[in-house]
């Protein structure tokens, strides 16, 4: 009688199941007989997912099936299925959310650019978060969280996973001002520590974004003006970078959006780096045209053409586009 058994746990009532998910796999590579290349899997890895496959497709909910699952997943860890497989197994078997957590940042760590962690944490995070919803929780969870995606941070501070997640918490959670200010902070010494990190620059309009939607008039203002006085001051240390002028003229929509008056002319600023950098002259036409268009047509025509015939001719047909435009 054949056995089948896996880091010493017997599996063998699996076999009907594995022959018969076997069967269909060779059906199924008869009509590929035109493969150019197989992969040669080793043997235990096959017995390892035959396994897996009859657990899932039995929807076994077991100790042995965890274990299975926490195998593949550390073999395999991008494989979707076994995350969505395995988030049943911990609802299912009731298992401790924060020894999950826990085993997730340490994972985490050493699978960087692993999508699924980020997916996963996000359901484990929604079921820990149901047992205690008090504030004091929430500042637990919130400290923790900041200190892994910290770290993960200093490993790669343009991970986009990370900068996604991050965006997910702030959305699901009511974050109060003074985590806002923490959020801010946080990011300014990002910035501070790459002026070009353009999803740090992203995040912080986000916050702002979140911020002015809890501000009323007064601090609307306020928080504005500080902002584009900031970018202002990055701009400065580095002009040639997109991400700055960017924020910067978001910052002046938003100004012009909330009606609020900006106290001081920025032609200056434009005309500070026009010379150190082509985004200054671009975001200087774009600004001329908020202010006002018709009075100013000559200039923002001679500026679209020092981009076109000099500083940006790569973009020749975009700027007699926008030359024509006018």
């Amino acid at each position: 009688m054949e056995i089948l058994e896996f880091n010493g746990v017997d599996f063998t009532d699996l076999l009907s199941t594995i022959n018969s998910l076997k069967e269909k796999e060779e059906s199924y590579d008869l009509k590929r007989s035109l493969v150019l290349c197989d992969i040669m899997y080793s043997d235990e890895y096959k017995k390892l997912m035959s396994i897996f496959n009859a657990l899932f497709k039995l929807k076994e909910y077991s100790e042995r099936s965890y274990n299975i699952v926490n195998e593949v997943i550390e073999t395999v860890p991008s494989y979707y299925t076994a995350w969505v497989y395995k988030l049943e197994l911990v609802l299912k078997l009731n298992k401790d959310i924060s020894e999950e957590l826990s085993w997730l940042d340490e994972f985490s760590l050493d699978n960087l650019k692993n999508y699924q962690i980020w997916s996963y944490r996000i359901e484990l995070i929604k079921e820990y978060y149901k047992k205690d919803t008090s504030k004091e929780a929430f500042k637990s969870l919130l400290q923790k969280e900041n200190v892994l995606t910290m770290v993960m941070f200093d490993e790669d501070a343009k991970n986009h996973h990370v900068w996604s997640y991050k965006s997910w918490f702030i959305n699901y959670f009511d974050y109060d001002l003074e985590e806002y200010g923490e959020e801010v902070a946080y990011i300014g010494k990002l910035i501070d520590k790459d002026v070009l990190n353009n999803s740090a620059w992203c995040f912080r309009y986000k916050i702002i974004c979140d911020l002015l939607k809890k501000s009323n008039n007064d601090q609307k203002k306020s928080l504005l003006e500080e902002e584009l006085e900031y970018s202002e001051e990055q701009i400065a240390r580095y002009p040639d970078n997109i991400s700055s002028w960017n924020y910067h003229f978001r910052m002046i929509e938003l100004m012009k959006e909330n009606e609020h008056t900006i106290n001081k002319d920025l032609s200056e600023l434009y005309e500070t780096h026009l010379n150190e950098s082509v985004y200054s002259i671009e975001y200087y036409a774009k600004y001329l045209v908020m202010v006002d268009k018709a009075s100013n047509r000559k200039s923002i025509k001679d500026l679209y053409i020092l981009l076109r015939d000099h500083r940006d001719p790569i973009r020749k047909v975009y700027w007699d586009y926008k030359i024509a435009q006018l």
